[in-house]
């Protein structure tokens, strides 16, 4: 047996008696002993439960990430045997504010449909919208940058207007616009214009000056400097932005479903909210949590490809 093949061997049986291990081991006995409180099927707390495990099992080979794996793994479990406790196993907390965490991961069976149908209805609300505010921010802010004279008329209006929540606007567009769907893209795409628009002006005019003068001296003429100089350029920064943007659309597009939509992660959340269903809220907000952070890895692959540099 090869040296490597020994040394993931051996990270691969250690990782089977770890913490991670036992407190998993730890987390299944409470789930399976008889508890002080009544809950609905383990099924799908034992699947997610599991699942986690099998996860850093699996990261335990990539050296690089290991610790941070065996870390994020430990404190799920330590909060999860707590929940347990404090719920099933005891049932010192109120019931309704403070369900089972079998009964909260039940509801991603039970209202299955329910939820499918709220993660499409949001991505498409969020992709759109964001989609709409990339191209317009970015084009927009590329030939503002480039103007110095719309630069200097535009900039101070767009630091006026960028601050501004889009709780404000979010009521006057619902009511303003023929549909919901149509409603919340404006939101979200005018909430994310601003901040892109700027955010290209200043990359516009922090670009190395070399560059320019050297297109120049080549005999570039402006949509040829706009599109195949500065734009590429500025794609970093473009692509580095796009987490911070996400996490901003993300809370516009919860707000704005849960004024007047009629499906969506928001509007699942604020359904069961009105009806003091906690159970189905807190599996709600789980769901949202793991559409982030499916989506922030998606965005991690996109930055890795894009920007080169970052990898080596």
């Amino acid at each position: 047996m090869k040296p490597n093949e020994r040394q993931k061997k051996f990270h691969f049986l250690g990782s089977l008696v770890s913490l991670v291990t036992l407190l998993y081991l730890a987390l299944m006995a409470l789930v399976y002993l008889p508890g002080k409180r009544v809950v609905q099927s383990p099924v799908c707390f034992i699947v997610v439960a599991t699942a986690l495990w099998l996860y850093y099992i699996y990261q335990t080979g990539r050296h690089r990430e290991k610790k941070q794996v065996k870390d994020i793994t430990t404190v799920a479990y330590l909060f999860l045997i707590i929940w347990e406790l404090v719920t099933k196993t005891f049932n010192i907390a109120l019931k309704v504010l403070f369900p089972a965490p079998e009964d909260v991961f039940n509801v991603f069976y039970t209202e299955r449909e329910l939820m499918f149908k709220g993660i499409f209805s949001s991505m498409y609300l969020l992709l759109v919208g964001m989609g709409i505010a990339l191209v317009l921010g970015n084009l927009l802010g590329l030939f503002v940058g480039w103007n110095k004279r719309l630069n200097n008329d535009l900039y101070p209006v767009a630091k006026v207007l960028s601050p501004i929540p889009p709780t404000i606007y979010t009521p006057y567009l619902i009511a303003l616009l023929p549909t919901f769907s149509s409603a919340s893209i404006a939101v979200i795409a005018f909430g994310l214009f601003w901040p892109i628009f700027m955010s290209m002006i200043n990359n516009v005019g922090s670009m190395d000056r070399r560059i320019i003068d050297s297109a120049r001296a080549m005999g570039v003429n402006t949509p040829t400097m706009l599109l195949s100089v500065i734009l590429p350029y500025s794609i970093p920064g473009i692509v580095g932005g796009l987490r911070v943007q996400l996490s901003v659309t993300f809370m516009i597009l919860m707000m704005a479903e849960m004024i007047g939509a009629e499906s969506g992660l928001g509007f699942f959340i604020k359904k069961y909210s009105d009806y003091a269903d906690y159970t189905s809220v807190l599996a709600g907000i789980i769901l949202v949590g793991v559409v982030i952070t499916i989506l922030n890895s998606l965005l991690t692959v996109i930055e890795n490809k894009t920007i080169k540099w970052k990898t080596v």
